[in-house]
């Protein structure tokens, strides 16, 4: 019986995992247990196993079709779209930590992936100018940058000039915007994103500033739009899958790069992260691959994705 039980409960947790995908949670704990749904596979196997071995054949069933559904809710992670012919090219992301994190590292990253574009969170005027004196300017010589104490700055480099600069309103953090040039893609709608953190003393910062991003997003109704940086939110947060609108996808989707952590890289577990929150939003490309790579000083790895116009 208590083996049956902790089936029952294997069981209860597969179903509380497919309402927190779909359901747009305000609580702290359930944001909190969002980030973890996809591990949701493993009580759903242990499930299955449980109750075919007492021969429980309706639990089997329930358990099987639970799971079944909790598998689709994280499919399209896993098929990678069909990209077209054309140039591939290469973005970065990294989040500095306070602006705390190895420079030197990250231009190895930038330089390795022959970037087009690099986003930068988390930017202070210290880390900027220690940028600045680097070679990442050398490789893309055109900057828009808002640099700022502790996590509130933000910043673009880029190879091709960046036109018609912003910063997004009325969010916590500073949300860049620019236009610029890609491989095939002229004229792109580029963000450097950073909504504020879904912090457990106060959430509210971030619920604001992702609805003020679904709105922005959904404002731009026409051409190419590459939406990279930390966006403190995973697939399966409902809050974040609402800005894609207007034919907005997430790379992850595009890239079937499955389950891809970057986050926390300083805790306990060192570089051994646990939810994926940086993330690229895109409308005109594919993204064709994505990686992640240890950046010393942060608590994010860095993100490298590979993207073609379409």
């Amino acid at each position: 019986m208590s083996t049956y039980i902790v089936g029952l409960a294997m069981t209860a947790g597969v179903l509380l995992a497919i309402w927190l995908h779909f359901y747009p949670s305000r609580g702290n704990v359930a944001l909190y247990l969002t980030s973890g749904v996809q591990f949701a596979l493993i009580p759903a196997l242990t499930a299955i196993v449980i109750f075919a071995g007492l021969r429980r054949w309706v639990m089997l069933a329930v358990a099987f079709l639970a799971s079944a559904a909790l598998v689709y809710t994280q499919v399209p992670l896993l098929v990678p779209a069909d990209a077209p012919d054309g140039e591939r090219f290469r973005v970065v992301s990294a989040n500095l930590l306070f602006g705390g994190a190895d420079i030197d590292a990250l231009e190895q990253i930038v330089a390795s992936a022959d970037a087009d574009l690099v986003s930068l969170q988390e930017v202070t005027p210290q880390a900027l100018q220690r940028i600045r004196n680097g070679t990442i300017p050398r490789q893309l010589p055109h900057e828009f940058a808002e640099p700022a104490a502790y996590a509130t700055g933000t910043a673009l480099f880029s190879k091709e000039p960046l036109t018609d600069t912003s910063v997004v309103p009325d969010t916590a953090l500073r949300n860049l915007q620019a236009r610029t040039d890609l491989p095939g893609a002229p004229g792109t709608q580029v963000f450097a994103m950073h909504p504020a953190a879904p912090l457990w003393s106060n959430k509210d910062h971030w619920f604001h500033d992702m609805g003020v991003l679904a709105g922005h997003l959904a404002a731009l109704l026409q051409g190419r739009v590459l939406a990279i940086g930390d966006f403190n939110s995973t697939w399966n947060h409902a809050t974040y899958r609402k800005l894609l609108t207007n034919g907005l996808a997430d790379g992850t989707d595009l890239a079937g790069a499955g389950y891809l952590p970057t986050y926390p890289t300083d805790k306990q577990i060192g570089n051994h992260p646990l939810v994926a929150i940086d993330r690229i939003i895109v409308r005109g490309f594919v993204t064709t691959s994505m990686d992640t790579h240890h950046l010393p000083g942060s608590d994010h790895r860095a993100l490298v994705v590979s993207l073609v116009a379409s």
